[in-house]
């Protein structure tokens, strides 16, 4: 897996760097982003060049109104397919919400992860990387 390029789009700086350092101690080059503007402008200026393989992004962050959403990183969601639909994506709660991981599902997303269990969370990105390259 050294050499894949991930994308972290969440506001809570302390948890981005964290998670952030447990994927780059795994092999990753990892890129943090804070809102869903930033996250949708470092996607598309990576696309060109050297694109992403992979995005975990927060479900409650500012959306692109610059204001906090509940649900926000599903528009985000839905942008970063509409540019990538391959894109293997992985929305991020702190809260086990059943309703917005059945819409993240529909709407793109390969998982839906409870933050806090970064090892698990390095598991779940091996996997679909791995699918990815199966493929």
């Amino acid at each position: 897996m050294q050499g894949k390029k991930i994308l972290i789009v969440d506001d809570e700086q302390l948890v981005a760097r964290s998670m952030q350092k447990t994927l780059a101690r795994a092999g990753y080059t990892v890129q943090v982003a804070y809102s869903c503007t930033e996250g949708l402008q470092v996607f598309e200026a990576a696309q060109a060049a050297a694109p992403f393989d992979l995005a975990l992004l927060d479900l409650n962050m500012p959306g692109f109104s610059g204001q906090p959403e509940n649900g926000a990183g599903l528009e985000l969601l839905s942008r970063l397919k509409a540019l990538n639909p391959g894109l293997p994506v992985v929305v991020l709660t702190a809260y086990d919400e059943v309703n917005k991981a059945r819409e993240a599902v529909l709407r793109g997303a390969q998982a839906f992860f409870v933050k806090g269990r970064e090892q698990a969370l390095v598991d779940q990105v091996r996997t679909l990387l791995q699918g990815d390259a199966s493929r």
